[in-house]
């Protein structure tokens, strides 16, 4: 598997994306903007419980693939990684998934596609990826992302 096919997961790739979203006004003043941290594409046979996580310590992140995934959920979890490295353990109730989490969720789901959605009471994987879905398919061109078709 080549470099780029290592990355391309429901064509989009990861590597380069993740590069456009690390430009963002809301990861400008943290470590995002400063370095480049290592992604990782474990792939499964099924869908797993956890489609990601983030290793802030490391500066590193992993997305799942797995048959069926689609656009919206690979997106969600690229961005809810990043925002993980980005924010990191913060000092408050719910530490990692608390309000400074979902806050800065919520702006970079709207740099990086357009999104408004209401933040979320939980963090549970499918708010964001299903808004993404939306917005494809009302889409008469592709989103701002660096997806491949084909």
């Amino acid at each position: 598997m080549g470099v780029s096919s290592y990355y391309m997961v429901a064509g989009v790739p990861l590597d380069r994306e993740m590069e456009r979203l690390r430009r963002l006004p809301i990861f400008s003043d943290g470590p995002l903007a400063k370095r480049r941290p290592d992604l990782r594409i474990r792939r499964a046979s099924r869908k797993p419980n956890r489609l990601g996580f983030a290793v802030p310590r490391e500066f590193r992140l992993s997305v799942t693939a797995y048959p069926g995934i689609r656009v919206g959920d690979v997106l969600e979890t690229l961005v809810h990684e990043l925002t993980h490295l980005h924010v990191g353990r913060a000092n408050e109730a719910h530490a990692w998934h608390g309000t400074t989490f979902k806050h800065a969720l919520g702006e970079a789901m709207y740099e990086a596609y357009g999104l408004m959605v209401p933040i979320p009471r939980s963090t549970r994987h499918g708010v964001y990826a299903e808004a993404i879905e939306r917005a494809e398919g009302k889409a008469s061109r592709p989103m701002r992302t660096t997806r491949v078709d084909g």
